[in-house]
């Protein structure tokens, strides 16, 4: 069912009623059905009026996904003119912000802007704003979300962003990495370390984190048998003497997101969050 944006709505469906809408005038839209809760904000979808077709696809796929049990409240805003956005490159990795024309409700809502891939160098996501081409598959838009419900990168990031994130100059601590500026520590510092681990409960034993030599000195890193732990992650590599690590030695979503991988030690992450 379609209603205006300013209808009173609790709940909202799976995006097949999305699919006649390809040509819908510009302006507001949103459904009803299972996936909104009461008291939800939903993200409101920027979609480029008539060329909507491969994110409607998209969203189609996306509500089988791991991650939409967490985020698949949505309403929508249809554009015309990309110019419309406003959106322009900024930092070294060309990543895209739009100034959108919101109305003074919508300003504490997620934004989900699709642009074509021709307006579009990369894809990118701050606290507020996610800007995707239209051709973007699922799992990319999974990689995406993931950094809205908390997850950090696993592969090395830029150094502009590394220098803050590793330095714990960041948003919101993340689910999936924690840093360190040393990688051997003594059985005390070991133990602080699980206790702040975001995943500490899935960790048996604070000794499942680290090698101990000969000397009584641990040396960070659970070995390979140990499902949920303390591997290294590339997250940090660009900053000197700061080490990152996540709970599982796989590969994850969050390294490349093609992989489509997210632990259930992730998901179990986002449940505690709720």
């Amino acid at each position: 069912m379609l209603v205006t944006q300013t209808a009173q709505s609790n709940q909202l469906t799976s995006f097949h009623w999305l699919e006649d809408l390809s040509h819908q005038q510009a302006g507001y839209a949103v459904a009803t059905g299972a996936a909104c809760r009461a008291g939800d904000r939903p993200v409101q979808l920027w979609l480029p009026e008539g060329r909507a077709a491969p994110v409607l696809e998209t969203l189609e796929q996306w509500s089988q996904h791991p991650l939409a049990e967490f985020l698949n409240c949505f309403s929508v805003r249809w554009y015309q003119d990309a110019e419309d956005l406003k959106c322009q490159a900024i930092g070294n990795r060309g990543s895209q912000q739009c100034d959108l024309a919101l109305l003074p409700r919508e300003l504490q809502q997620h934004q989900l802007v699709f642009v074509t891939a021709e307006a579009l160098s990369i894809a990118s996501a701050t606290h507020w704003q996610m800007v995707m081409p239209t051709s973007a598959s699922v799992d990319l838009l999974a990689h995406e979300a993931g950094h809205w419900l908390g997850f950090a990168d696993e592969y090395a990031m830029s150094t502009t962003l590394a220098v803050d994130y590793c330095n714990g100059r960041y948003q919101h601590p993340s689910v999936n990495v924690v840093t360190t500026t040393t990688n051997h520590v003594t059985s005390a510092e070991l133990q602080a370390l699980w206790q702040r681990l975001p995943w500490r409960d899935a960790v048996k034993d604070w000794r499942e984190l680290a090698q101990q030599d000969g000397k009584g000195v641990w040396r960070l890193g659970s070995d390979n048998s140990v499902k949920v732990g303390l591997f290294a992650s590339n997250t940090c590599a660009a900053v000197a003497n700061v080490y990152s690590w996540k709970p599982v030695a796989r590969m994850t979503a969050m390294e490349y997101h093609d992989v489509n991988v997210w632990p259930p030690i992730y998901l179990e992450l986002l449940r505690t969050l709720e």
